[in-house]
């Protein structure tokens, strides 16, 4: 069913209208929560043979993510589209999406509201569907099924995916998580918790293929080692700062796996990557800014983009395919 915004809750039409005034909103069958906002200009998807990606993720982490896509897709729109983001509802109560137990417990509702609605709008500003609602129901099947995803990327997402959806895509489905998976530490909705217990201000993003059970998988690839602590090597208290500095790898990462899957496809290979370099090739300015320890204003930092460094980075290593693919776009 549609809703029109004038007959929306006062709630979903004031943040509709934050948005983009002529969004289409809709909720899916069998949701409970959440809903479908599709910008008035959606990118279009049919005809191209680019491929195509679903991203899954919320919070600061999964906004770096998506601006990561985005850029991707920019460089080369021949050779890759986001098809749809899905996204966290953190402000219905009743929302599956273990919310205490994650980052969005450090944060008050209108903060939470605010994370959330600057991933959409940077989502729907470039002509993006988002879905912020519940994933194992008939109208989310359907939608999945409608952008045809050959891979999805998750990367701070809260609810877990089920076998229906892992089998969907041809070229599988990867999770981001910022820690040591390859080594056992850090599994689960807390990851400084385990550093804590360690006693350690390092970690690493991991990349690893999806199965039905959180942040398992084969590890896929790592990103060089991650200063989380401050000047002094402590950890700071504030959680938040965590996410915040583990934010500038991000759109390399996300870029470099879906480069790879690109170049998977084009070679005429099918099931999911086994291996992404996230190390060989990083720009040394990123490599820098991941040895920093945590600036004093870290909370002023805004969510990075990749900028030319990375983009030329990844351009030295492209495959003959994805530079022909780029050069088309």
């Amino acid at each position: 069913m549609t809703r029109d915004l004038n007959h929306a809750t006062p709630c979903r039409a004031e943040h509709m209208q934050r948005l983009a005034p002529d969004a289409r909103v809709e909720t899916l069958e069998g949701a409970r929560w959440g809903s479908l906002v599709a910008p008035h200009k959606a990118l279009a998807l049919d005809g191209a043979d680019a491929f195509r990606v679903v991203l899954f993720g919320s919070f600061w982490i999964g906004h770096a993510a998506l601006r990561g896509i985005l850029s991707y897709q920019r460089q080369g729109p021949a050779a890759a589209r986001l098809a749809g983001v899905v996204t966290d509802d953190p402000i219905t109560p009743h929302a599956r999406i273990s919310l205490k137990k994650r980052a969005w417990g450090l944060m008050t509702e209108p903060e939470r509201l605010a994370v959330k609605l600057a991933l959409v709008r940077t989502a729907v500003d470039a002509g993006v569907p988002v879905y912020t609602g519940e994933i194992k129901t008939p109208g989310f099947r359907r939608l999945l099924a409608e952008w045809r995803p050959h891979a999805i990327i998750t990367c701070g997402f809260g609810q877990l995916l089920d076998r229906a959806i892992l089998e969907a895509v041809p070229h599988g489905a990867y999770n981001c998580h910022p820690t040591d998976l390859a080594n056992g530490h850090g599994a689960g909705p807390a990851p400084w918790d385990d550093m804590t217990a360690r006693g350690v201000h390092h970690t690493v993003w991991s990349v690893h293929q999806m199965t039905e059970i959180f942040d398992a998988g084969p590890v896929i690839g790592q990103t060089p080692p991650i200063n989380v602590g401050d000047a002094a090597g402590r950890v700071p208290a504030d959680r938040r700062s965590f996410f915040y500095k583990v934010l500038p790898p991000i759109g390399w990462m996300v870029m470099r796996v879906l480069d790879a899957l690109v170049q998977h496809r084009a070679q005429g290979l099918r099931g999911p990557l086994t291996r992404v370099d996230l190390a060989d090739g990083m720009p040394p300015g990123l490599r820098r800014r991941l040895d920093s320890p945590i600036a004093p204003d870290w909370l002023d930092a805004p969510i990075p983009e990749p900028g030319p460094e990375e983009f030329a980075a990844l351009r030295g290593d492209m495959a003959p395919e994805r530079q022909r693919l780029a050069a088309a776009g």
